[in-house]
């Protein structure tokens, strides 16, 4: 089945490779006007435009309104309503565009690697299943930004993603511009945080950070039996709590 994604990027695919205007200058008592004409197959794009109009018009009910007023006007004066139609359909390539992001972003610092990539083995992906390739993780190094990717925009990308993002905080973390940075783009998107204070990591030395968000130690047992079953029902996998039982108390065990 087509996405409204799909339909609106071949509208607009169309328009772009085989939709094009014609300048006309027209010669009167000295005078010299300048009019336009349409060049291109205007019936495949009405057809492909109806197909378009079908596919928003429940969840875009005003835009897909607007698209088909001009629609039916084209005739008027093509020139005005092939323009609005494609403002149109590049406004909706705009909003339905895939992001790119990962489900999970885990905000870390690059110092405190191994229980990073402890947690993100033993407790995301084998004990709730959570697939490897849907977790971000800049310094874990295949799950992380590949060269020549621009590094602020994926991480953006990825925070805006994200269904949970993990921020995992120890004195290292707290000492870096990038992590502090991080965790400003992660309160904005607001997107399922989750605070874990890293060992020797107390409640009193991250300061202003529990007034904003409750935090948990990231070996709290109990704190992480509650989140095997948050994620497990949010993304519906199977309940297997004797493994996870088993990957928890290797975590917590390292």
């Amino acid at each position: 089945m087509k996405t409204i994604y799909s339909i609106a990027k071949e509208c607009k695919d169309y328009i772009e490779q085989n939709i094009s205007f014609k300048r006309n200058r027209i010669h009167s008592d000295r005078v010299v006007f300048t009019d336009y004409d349409i060049v291109g197959n205007i019936k495949q794009l009405e057809r492909l435009l109806i197909d378009f109009h079908s596919a928003i018009k429940g969840k875009y009910p005003s835009i897909a309104t607007s698209l088909k007023e001009n629609m039916d006007l084209y005739d008027n004066d093509p020139i005005i309503h092939i323009s609005a139609i494609t403002a149109i359909v590049d406004c909706i390539c705009a909003i339905e565009q895939p992001l790119n992001g990962k489900r999970i972003f885990i905000s870390h610092s690059s110092k405190d690697v191994q229980i990073v990539s402890n947690f993100m083995d033993h407790i995301l992906c084998l004990g709730i299943g959570i697939n490897r390739n849907d977790i971000f993780c800049t310094s874990i190094e295949d799950v992380a930004i590949r060269n020549g990717e621009d590094i602020r925009k994926h991480i953006q990308d990825n925070i805006r993603c994200a269904d949970y993002s993990f921020l995992l905080i120890s004195d290292n973390y707290k000492t870096s511009e990038i992590c502090l940075n991080e965790m400003g783009a992660v309160w904005a998107y607001d997107s399922n945080v989750r605070l874990y204070l890293l060992p020797d990591t107390n409640f009193n030395s991250i300061g202003w950070l529990c007034d904003t968000r409750k935090a948990n130690k990231i070996t709290d047992t109990v704190a992480l039996d509650l989140l095997y079953k948050e994620m497990c029902e949010y993304y519906s996998l199977p309940d297997n709590f004797r493994n996870w039982s088993q990957q928890r108390e290797i975590f917590i065990n390292r």
